[in-house]
């Protein structure tokens, strides 16, 4: 589970794997936000969004790929919130519930992670880690010798100050700026 918190809002966040109609989710849930029109089920998961302002609260359902986990999957920043599920990427205006941007990454794989940095979002994907602007525009990726798992217990990503530092699944050690170019490796 992920939770947010600013100025504006409370927010948590998880995956929700108990529903699989548009029905079910009307029951449960105030809002759905479907911007891929998946269908329920088999190939997609939903994240469940429990948003809690200042003057009311409401809960969503949003529909997205398969592959997406709750750790770390989101970030807020005013009244934006931006969330992670595998390939997709959405941004809602926590106030409105509105869908601002949606756009889906080309990557070979499955993305694990998003994180908030100076130049925009850091993705943590399992064979590529990705920088976007701050709409969601690739300014660079960068690929390793295998995919960033670790086999050997080590930390396969993490953001060090003012770099990135990976490990892939030959146990390849590898350092970025946030230029995404190799310091190390």
């Amino acid at each position: 589970m992920t939770r947010l918190e600013n100025d504006l809002c409370k927010i948590e966040i998880a995956v929700d794997e108990t529903v699989q109609s548009d029905a079910d989710f009307k029951n449960k849930y105030d809002i759905l936000l479907n911007p891929n029109k998946l269908s329920p089920g088999e190939y997609s998961k939903a994240y469940s969004i429990r948003v809690q302002l200042l003057d009311h609260e409401y809960s969503v359902a949003l529909i997205g790929d398969y592959n997406c986990w709750d750790a770390y999957c989101a970030v807020i920043e005013n009244d934006l919130l931006t969330i992670l599920q595998g390939w997709d990427i959405v941004q809602i205006n926590v106030n409105t519930a509105a869908v601002i941007r949606s756009v889906t990454l080309n990557t070979r794989a499955p993305n694990y992670e998003i994180h908030k940095v100076k130049t925009g979002f850091l993705i943590y994907g399992e064979t590529e880690i990705t920088m976007l602007n701050d709409r969601l525009e690739i300014l660079w990726s960068f690929s390793g010798h295998d995919i960033f798992v670790s086999v050997s217990g080590k930390t396969p990503f993490e953001i060090k100050g003012d770099r990135i530092c990976l490990y892939d699944f030959e146990d390849n050690y590898y350092e970025l700026d946030f230029e995404g170019k190799k310091i190390r490796g």
